[in-house]
């Protein structure tokens, strides 16, 4: 499943949301967040937000409204 989340979010260039990949998936979402996680510690996905934006370089994500209102969105690592 790991391989189809990767899959499915190379052709999306502004991401999808954790409910969106979850609805592609037909998975739950809390299944999904696990895999999402271990995906982004391994710096193969990268948390963005709904502006296109990553979350981790402002410093301001506790804080974001935007983020707050739609929540994270994620894309895959561009390979280095």
């Amino acid at each position: 499943m790991l391989t189809q989340l990767i899959k499915l979010l190379e052709n999306k260039e502004s991401g999808l949301s954790l409910s969106e990949i979850s609805r592609e998936l037909n998975a739950q979402p809390s299944a999904i967040m696990s895999m999402i996680e271990m995906l982004v510690q391994k710096r193969k996905l990268i948390e963005i937000g709904p502006d296109g934006k990553h979350c981790t370089s402002c410093g301001l994500e506790s804080d974001c409204n935007l983020l707050k209102a739609h929540g994270k969105r994620y894309v895959v690592a561009p390979h280095n």
